[in-house]
């Protein structure tokens, strides 16, 4: 296939050049390396008749010539002698090639057969840099070039609109199935007298052939591969799923799994390769160890593509995407291929288990104490009772620390060989530790243990009630079941509805399109979003007891997810905004820690406040709707609801003085008409005043706070006359002691409790307090 190749000088030219001889003409054939151009061209020397130590430079005329990079026909001659070409980028002459080896594979051109992989020579130029995009699925030696993937996705395009179809890229590993290499699912198959034989009978397997996992180094024998037995569970609904999607869908599979892992789940779930066909993209090519990444199979147009995945961040949170609430069938599982993914440092990631006892198992593993003694603590303040509900959480932030993440933040993802290693013995290390622990047996003693206590509890409890009583109580216990696994997941129903959706809004756009070509053409990554963020539009969610302490709620992936839907989510208890407070249900921990001070609070100052479980928010956002609170309230005695009005006004105060705080920060900013720099003023340690302020509001004795201000004045009062620096630090706190004293005198009020203070009269005390700044 012919291709026209403009010709233009590399860069390493001197330029400006003059052109003085042209050696061809149109319709001649150049071979590579033939001399097409000479040029002249200006350049400096020292004087060679100069007797001086540093002799001056003189100007110098000197020649070059411009050799083809490329063989082929010259069609056309655009520059003449005594032409001046002055930089890179002119194009000097046209040349029409034999091949333009825009399709390459292992090293040789596609469609002509010529070597293409030799390096750079002494011209600078390398045919493989004519196709560097690969666009196959199973394999990165296949590559091709800008122009060539164009021209393939504009033919995918009219194919696709043609058919009335878009592309959807699937993701494996607890988006539509979930899988497990613990035994302990063969031996529950093979006994169909075993509570959880309904729910694992139709768990599918296979076995794969692990190679050893070696050093760079490695010189010695090479050891046997090892077998390894998978269990596959599919998604409830997933072949109906597949089914109707696939009449208005292109079906594309990209994992973060290894290609053998691939290829075996995709025989499972669509065996005669009628849906997915050879459309699989795994880690093994998907050049990205860390993260996917669209452009990998649609380097150019993007418009027409869907991606469901249960990780956002893997993609980066792309446009594009659909998060689906990951499939959790083998209980304590988790994802078997995560040590090839980003930690997710104890985020809540979806819905706890319907059934009570699961879900106290499931707390139980989450929630343990290190201590025994902290069984029998319960706190009223929001920052201990916090601190107890995230432990395992920041552990897991701290503990993280792994072999992977060290060369990630050193090396990054992209082509590491000691990466990829480390993730690989990760993994295996893994998955035979899951062989060896089988956990699934362990939580199946775990949750018999725990209904035969319950039983004895419940026995003891009939034994000394009434008849009516009993009976309420056994059609409860009837409820509760003694099988570990079952499945109620319907997300995939939910799913289906909302591509439909996707679809129908993209070719009725596309319509408009087809008849009104002045339009832009529709395209997913603006459609998806504008779907999404009317769902949930009026809502905004409180979060309590539900992230890790410490983490940047901005960056957490349930806040950007609920963002997606129009949810607007605030840290503190604001009565004019909130609209939901979601946190853990005491009922269902295996520890009951009771309601945190910063729920209790809302309960108490929010009218028509939903106090849920984080199934309600779940359940919105996989039906992408608003669904009702009714079965995911927290029930809790007027006891475990109440709260001190003391501790109410105390937490409002360290509401406003966290507000204040910013306000600070925000005004501290260098201004050249005022203090002019950070290093003047020293932001941090009136940062940590006010911190620590906050940190002192839940102290209940009043007596000793008046104590404290006391001592506070008079240590100020000493320093006011001898360290500048130190009142300058310390105005935020004499803006709030000034702002609360003037509203004391003015109220004339006799009681002890300390009055509420104005923000506004706060604010304003710190903006002059800046202003004093500023002037000195």
């Amino acid at each position: 296939m012919s291709e026209l190749t403009p010709i233009t000088l590399p860069q390493s030219v001197p330029f400006p050049v003059s052109i003085t001889a042209i050696l061809y003409r149109d319709g001649d054939f150049i071979n590579r390396h033939s001399t097409i151009f000479k040029y002249k061209y200006w350049d400096y020397q020292d004087d060679p008749n100069s007797k001086e130590e540093t002799p001056p430079k003189i100007r110098v005329e000197r020649i070059g010539t411009f050799e083809s990079p490329i063989e082929g026909e010259l069609t056309r001659m655009n520059v003449h002698i005594h032409q001046e070409i002055p930089h890179s980028g002119v194009e000097l002459c046209s040349i029409k090639e034999p091949c333009g080896h825009a399709v390459q594979y292992g090293g040789l051109c596609a469609l002509c057969g010529k070597s293409v992989e030799d390096e750079k020579d002494y011209s600078g130029y390398s045919y493989e840099d004519r196709a560097t995009i690969a666009m196959s699925h199973d394999n990165t030696g296949l590559k091709i070039s800008l122009d060539e993937a164009t021209k393939i996705e504009e033919s995918t395009t009219s194919r696709l609109t043609k058919d009335n179809k878009l592309i959807l890229v699937v993701d494996l590993d607890q988006t539509v199935i979930h899988a497990t290499v613990d035994p302990t699912v063969g031996e529950w198959q093979a006994d169909p007298s075993n509570p959880n034989y309904p729910a694992v009978k139709d768990v599918q397997s296979f076995c794969l052939e692990e190679d050893p996992i070696l050093p760079p180094d490695w010189a010695g024998p090479r050891p046997a591969p090892t077998k390894c037995w998978y269990y596959v569970k599919l998604r409830p609904g997933l072949q109906e799923f597949l089914a109707q999607v696939a009449k208005k869908f292109e079906l594309h599979i990209y994992t973060m799994a290894t290609r053998n892992y691939a290829l075996a789940i995709a025989k499972i779930i669509d065996p005669e390769a009628y849906y997915f066909g050879d459309r699989i993209l795994s880690r093994d090519e998907s050049g990205s160890l860390t993260h996917k990444n669209l452009k990998r199979l649609f380097p150019v147009d993007q418009s027409m593509v869907v991606i469901i995945d249960d990780r956002g961040d893997v993609w980066q949170w792309e446009k594009n995407l659909i998060k689906v609430v990951p499939y959790d069938f083998f209980v304590g599982i988790g994802d078997i291929n995560s040590s090839f993914l980003p930690k997710k440092n104890g985020q809540i990631t979806g819905p706890t288990k319907k059934r009570k006892t699961l879900a106290q198992l499931e707390a139980l593993e989450d929630d343990k104490p290190n201590d025994e003694n902290e069984k029998s603590q319960e706190n009223d303040k929001e920052d201990e009772q916090e601190e107890i509900i995230s432990t395992q959480d920041s552990e897991a932030s701290h503990d993280s620390s792994s072999p992977v993440d060290r060369i990630l933040e050193l090396g990054g993802g992209e082509d590491n060989a000691n990466l990829l290693m480390e993730q690989s013995l990760t993994r295996n290390q893994s998955l035979e530790q899951q062989q060896h622990d089988r956990p699934l047996a362990k939580l199946q003693h775990n949750l018999d243990k725990m209904i035969h206590e319950h039983d004895l509890e419940t026995s003891s409890r009939q034994n000394s009630s009434s008849p009516e009583d009993s009976d309420n109580e056994s059609k409860v216990e009837e409820e509760e079941e003694d099988n570990l696994l079952y499945d109620d997941d319907n997300e995939l129903y939910s799913l289906e509805k909302a591509l439909g959706r996707i679809h129908s809004q993209y070719y009725e756009k596309y319509q408009e399109y087809q008849k009104h070509k002045i339009m832009e053409k529709p395209d997913l990554t603006t459609i998806i979003p504008q779907l999404k963020s009317k769902c949930l539009e009026g809502i905004t969610v409180l979060f309590s007891g539900i992230l890790p302490l410490g983490i940047n709620i901005e960056t957490t992936d349930i806040v950007i997810w609920c963002r997606q839907f129009g949810v607007n989510v605030v840290n503190e208890v604001y009565s004019d905004q909130v609209t939901h407070v979601v946190c853990r249900d005491p009922n269902g921990q295996a520890f009951k820690l009771g309601l945190t001070l910063k729920v209790r609070v809302a309960r108490k100052i929010i009218p028509n406040v939903r106090i849920v479980n984080p199934d309600w928010l779940f359940a919105c956002l996989s039906s992408w709707s608003k669904v009702d609170e009714t079965p995911y309230l927290i029930e809790c005695s007027e006891e475990d609801w109440h709260v001190e009005d003391k501790d109410v006004t105390k937490y409002q105060r360290a509401i406003e003085l966290q507000r204040a705080k910013n306000e600070a920060r925000m005004f501290n900013r260098p201004r050249f008409d005022s203090v002019g720099s950070l290093e003047e003023y020293d932001l941090d340690n009136a940062n940590q005043e006010v911190d620590d302020f906050l940190a002192g509001i839940d102290d209940d004795d009043d007596e000793e706070e008046e104590e404290e201000e006391e001592e506070e004045e008079a240590d100020e009062e000493e320093d006011e006359s001898t360290n500048h620096q130190a009142g300058v630090d310390s105005f935020i706190k004499d803006a709030y002691k000034s702002t609360k004293k003037r509203k004391f005198d003015d109220e004339n009020s006799q009681t002890h409790d300390e009055p509420e203070v104005d923000l506004d009269e706060l604010e304003q005390e710190l903006l002059d307090g800046f202003e004093d700044l500023d002037e000195e």
